[in-house]
């Protein structure tokens, strides 16, 4: 494992806020709402989605300030998203939303898709990192030869013909090139260093599933790591190692991305959101978060766990808290989107139950205008203190790799 030399630091400052202690749930409880880029479009639907937030008596916001590849914040690195264009250039969505935040007593994590960078059939924003580098995407197994010899929007267009079919939401970065570390490194330090954010959160940091990634370099990485052998053969030759390589090349870019964060904003909070079923997780998105949590990359988990079974998703919470060791926490993700407002009650109080140190709900917009003051008197009250729910500093620190 590669150990990341440490450059600059920044001092992350918590508002402290007095409230007395939750009988129906820890003092410490974080109550999460994962805020979606749609709410970021103006200055008006950012105070709105804040203000909306803290009246239901949420106390932390996950903000997805990089959905496709594209910028929510000021980045030199990241093209600003294109659903920005009819705003002007001095609006930064993070930026007022951390200030507005603050003064409500809410936590804001930045919320980052990782190796998700566009929709399949969209045209490639200008700037967008696939425009300037077509060869960082992942390739689907069925198109693998195919690959070997296409560049350019030719090979986009190979792999987006059958990516459709192959349980993938669009084009995927692979983490096997060396160049795309660097770019999400180089992201993610810009992001933490210039926001007084409270986390950093990281969504689809995971494969679309076993047919991906087939790309040269994942092929030549892997031939490299055996010494030798069939460069498109390899695989099917070896299911068991060429999984492994998957899990080991994911987790190095975890590894690297956490310990980007901590070194440019000590005590910042890392979480992830996983799939909540482990065998999947593990084996068919090679997203091997119980060797994160063993490494310390990670602070806190997000399993989305979405399942409107409630004996599944106690199982799934109750798995997850299994896994955690020093200090770690378990933030059990609730799929709104699945479920009414009973519902959505009914799951708080079961991962309350299962020992989960807080919830995430996906996402504000399956929340009704009706629904908001019904969370905060059925679910959310009293409130909860927000920096009171961070977990304490030394808690997950990734150490010497």
């Amino acid at each position: 494992m590669l150990s990341w030399t440490a450059r600059g630091a920044g001092v992350l400052s918590l508002t402290i806020l007095a409230a007395a202690p939750a009988p129906a749930a820890p003092a410490a409880e974080l109550r999460g709402l994962w805020v979606v880029r749609t709410a970021l479009l103006s200055p008006d639907s950012v105070d709105q989605i804040v203000d909306a937030a803290a009246g239901a008596g949420f106390n932390a916001l996950f903000v997805q300030v990089r959905g496709r590849g594209d910028a929510f914040y000021s980045s030199r690195i990241e093209p600003r998203s294109v659903l920005l264009e009819r705003q002007p250039a001095t609006f930064d969505p993070l930026e007022r939303l951390v200030a507005r935040a603050r003064t409500r007593g809410l936590q804001v994590h930045a919320w980052v898709n990782v190796l998700l960078v566009a929709h399949f059939g969209q045209p490639v924003p200008r700037g967008h990192v696939l425009e300037g580098h077509p060869d960082w995407a992942m390739v689907p197994r069925s198109e693998a030869r195919a690959a070997l010899g296409v560049w350019g929007r030719q090979r986009l267009q190979l792999i987006a013909r059958t990516g459709r079919g192959e349980d993938a939401e669009g084009y995927y970065l692979s983490p096997s090139i060396p160049a795309v570390g660097e770019r999400l490194e180089s992201m993610v330090r810009e992001l933490v260093r210039r926001y007084p954010v409270d986390g950093l959160h990281l969504d689809f940091i995971r494969y679309p599933g076993p047919a991906w990634d087939f790309s040269r370099a994942a092929l030549e990485g892997f031939q490299r790591s055996r010494g030798g052998g069939d460069l498109l053969g390899g695989p099917a030759q070896a299911p068991e190692a060429w999984g492994e390589y998957q899990r080991r090349t994911l987790t190095a870019l975890a590894a690297r991305l956490s310990d980007s964060a901590r070194v440019e904003r000590p005590g910042i909070v890392l979480s992830a959101a996983v799939a909540a079923d482990e065998a999947q997780a593990v084996h068919h998105k090679f997203q091997d978060w119980p060797q994160w949590l063993r490494q310390g990359i990670l602070t806190a988990l997000c399993p989305m766990a979405y399942t409107p079974d409630n004996r599944l998703f106690v199982s799934q919470v109750e798995g997850a808290l299994t896994r955690t060791r020093n200090g770690q926490l378990v933030w059990a993700g609730i799929g709104a989107y699945r479920l009414d407002v009973d519902g959505i009650v009914e799951k708080v109080e079961l991962a309350r139950g299962a020992g989960a140190r807080g919830v995430v709900l996906f996402s504000h917009e399956s929340i009704g205008p009706a629904d908001w003051k019904s969370l905060r008197v059925r679910a959310f009250s009293p409130p909860a203190s927000a920096a009171m729910a961070l977990p304490p500093r030394s808690a997950g620190g990734s150490g010497a790799r």
